[in-house]
Parts: structure tokens; sequence; C-alpha cells
């Protein structure tokens, strides 16, 4: 079976799979794009971009373990005017849709950015980074105030030209209300979980490992964590939620899409295999004609009705 793999993300895009590439781990360099270039990829999320440029935390930043990685990163851009001036330049050869992910101090640092990215015609959508585990500044406490973060989310949706998609933490996925107060206030789509703080320790040296003593552990580990969280969201809200934590294979994205998913997120395993999006489609095609499946709704309906 030739299965159809375009994903309507509503007011967003139609995309051409279900697959998205995650922030942080998309690439504009001409080496990596000849590797994905033949990709069925749905979208990609750029780095997160800052109202100011930032230097990003100290080395080390990442720590390798077993089916994990934390990084530490700290959101190192050069700052949204940058972002806007060269964007052309860096983005113009991307043959898939572009999201613009973004992350302020508070919401009024949110609003000049979006205003900012206003200037650009080209992107689908604005990623809302509401919570970022590797950053320590006032940005994550108003993420996690209930009503600072319905009021970004309500003056970033009206100031964007764009469609908005709110990204949560695994701490603002464990209360409903934040995805709720997200789609009452405007937000196109969700997308969760983004990392979950993590500490790695340097046991020899009796030390912090990382540069930044804390971080966000992604990879396969933390799947189970997003998969509960996407099941409960999508029993709260009606927009699409991108799913995302931990996808390494297309066991990974149908349990994601069969939980409530509309699209999913790769982000740790793409720095692995950039060529895993058409792996995980082919094996996806597979599973589908063997369960004589038509389409992600009825793939999604059979998994509900055994709850």
């Amino acid at each position: 079976m030739n299965f159809d793999y375009k994903t309507e993300l509503k007011k967003i895009a139609t995309l051409n799979s279900p697959i998205i590439i995650s922030s942080g781990t998309f690439g504009t360099s001409g080496a990596y794009l000849d590797l994905i270039k033949n990709q069925n990829i749905g979208a990609v999320v750029t780095k997160t971009i800052t109202l100011e440029a930032k230097s990003g935390n100290p080395q080390p930043r990442i720590f390798e373990g077993k089916n994990f990685i934390v990084n530490s990163i700290g959101l190192e851009n050069n700052g949204v005017y940058d972002f806007v001036i060269n964007f052309d330049k860096n983005y113009k050869n991307i043959p898939f849709p572009i999201i613009v992910s973004i992350s302020g101090n508070d919401e009024s640092e949110y609003v000049k950015i979006i205003k900012k990215i206003n200037e650009l015609n080209s992107p689908v959508a604005v990623e809302l980074n509401l919570s970022c585990p590797n950053v320590d500044s006032e940005g994550l406490a108003s993420a996690m105030n209930l009503k600072s973060f319905g009021k970004t989310v309500f003056n970033c949706s009206q100031v964007s030209k764009f469609p908005i998609i709110t990204k949560l933490s695994p701490f603002q996925c464990i209360n409903t209300m934040y995805a709720e107060t997200a789609e009452k206030n405007g937000t196109t789509a969700i997308s969760l979980i983004n990392t979950v703080p993590a500490m790695v320790i340097d046991t020899e040296n009796m030390s912090p490992f990382l540069g930044n003593t804390v971080g966000g552990m992604s990879g396969p580990a933390i799947k189970p964590i997003a998969l509960k969280m996407v099941h409960e969201i999508y029993k709260s809200v009606t927009v699409p939620i991108i799913g995302m934590g931990g996808i390494s294979n297309y066991r990974d994205a149908l349990d994601f899409l069969m939980v409530g998913a509309t699209a999913v997120s790769i982000g740790t395993m793409n720095l692995v295999d950039p060529e895993l999006p058409n792996k995980i489609l082919k094996n996806i095609d597979n599973f589908l004609t063997k369960k004589n499946i038509h389409d992600f709704d009825e793939l999604k309906k059979r998994f509900q009705k055994n709850l």
C-alpha cells in the first residue's frame, strides 16, 4: 500500500508527512541538507531564537548515557535581529516548511520577538518555547505561573501573523490546565514534551559533569513519560498535538499517533541518524498494510476503543 502520509495541522499547514525535526537538532549546513534532502519530512523547527544574542552555557554541554543524553546548550543563538536579517541566506534552500522556535524571559520579550519575526514570509508557524530547563532566568518561573503563561500565549497569538504552537514542559503537562489555557488563549497547536530537567555527576572528580551543573534529558529513555502526557493532554484539548520524546523507530512514532498526536517530532535520534524519517515511514506503511488500516484517524480510533 502506498500510504498517504499527508498530515493536517489544521490552521498551520498540510504537511507531506507527520514527521517533524525538533528544535536544536536541525542544521542548515550544506552537508547536513544533502543528507536529508530526500527525506519525507513534514516540517523542521529552527534553533530557539531569543531577543538578544546568547552565548550559551559553559562546556561541557552534552553527556551521552545509555538511551539518553543530557544537554545544557543554553539557547545559544545570535538573537532575533540577526536571525531575520540572515533568514534567507540560511533557510532559502530548505525544502521543508519551517517553524520558528522562540523564547523570552517574560511576556513582553515574546511579543517583541514575534513582531520581528512578522517581517518574514515563509515560516508556517511560530513555536513558543515556554520552558527551557537549560536556562536560569525568569522565563521558567513565569511559564509555571498559569496566569502569566496564558497571558503570554494570548498576546503572542494576537500580534503574530503566523499560527502559534505552544511547547510544554513535563511539569506543565502534569496539569492539563496549561494545555487547556493555551488553547483558550489562541494557540493553534501544542507540542510536548520538552526535555526533562536532569543532572549528571562526575563521580571520580566529585563534581557536576555539565558546565552548567544541570541540563535537559532527552532520548529513548523519556518516551514512556512523554507518551503518558500526550495521552492525557489529548483528552483535554481539540487543537492538534505534536508529540515528542524519545522517538527512535516506527513503533515509537505509531505509539504517539495512537495516543493522540497528529504529528511527531524527532530530536535526539535525528543527531544519530538523519535518514530516520524515511525508515520510519517505510515501516509504518508495512505495519498499516498488515493491519489493514487506511489512515491515521483509523489507527487512533482502534487504539482508543481498547482503552
